[in-house]
């Protein structure tokens, strides 16, 4: 009902709180890409992508923290540490500066998954890899969940293993938001 009124100019905007719905229909999108089903499948995927990812992400890392106990008191010791008063604010800098917050992090966006689906990409050039020639063009692509689970890369994937990403050595591995062009807008 309110996605009617918003695109129907009913309901006005609040400038305090903007909308992505309300910058689409003020944008030079052509009026096709502003209709209402446009609109209605704009909105379900900000909440799938925005809301659902991230809550299952946040239960995922939450049940494998809590159900080990030298991984929660690991990530309490370095929260109690950087943020002793509980009423002393603290920035996002101050979270990003956390080593272990951010290997829990990244762990439960491994096994959380988020998108399962692939998302193929064609080189335009042939491709050699493993000793095989790729022709130019062809959709070659990989799922998070199987890369995810490669143990040549994560050795005992199944596990939630936050120490695995301290060291740096696997942020190029880092793979939950998909890299390059169409990586999702999440990762900022």
């Amino acid at each position: 009902m309110r996605l009617k009124e918003i695109a129907a100019g009913d309901l006005k905007e609040d400038r305090d709180h903007p909308t992505i719905l309300y910058e689409l229909l003020k944008s030079d999108l052509p009026p096709q890409e502003k209709s209402l089903d446009r609109l209605n499948e704009e909105a379900q995927l900000l909440v799938a992508a925005g809301l659902t990812t991230t809550a299952w992400t946040m239960t995922v890392t939450s049940f494998y923290v809590i159900q080990n106990p030298e991984i929660a008191s690991k990530l309490h010791q370095e929260l109690v540490a950087v943020l002793p008063d509980k009423d002393h604010p603290f920035s996002w800098q101050d979270v990003e500066t956390l080593p272990y917050l951010n290997a829990c992090i990244r762990e439960g966006l491994r096994l959380a998954y988020g998108l399962t689906t692939r998302s193929p990409r064609r080189w335009p050039k042939p491709l050699e890899y493993n000793g095989w020639t790729i022709p130019a063009r062809t959709p070659v692509s990989l799922s998070v969940i199987d890369h995810s689970h490669n143990e040549d890369i994560f050795p005992d994937s199944h596990s939630f293993r936050p120490e695995r990403w301290l060291d740096g050595r696997l942020d190029k591995y880092f793979y939950s938001f998909g890299k390059g062009s169409r990586s999702c807008l999440g990762i900022k």
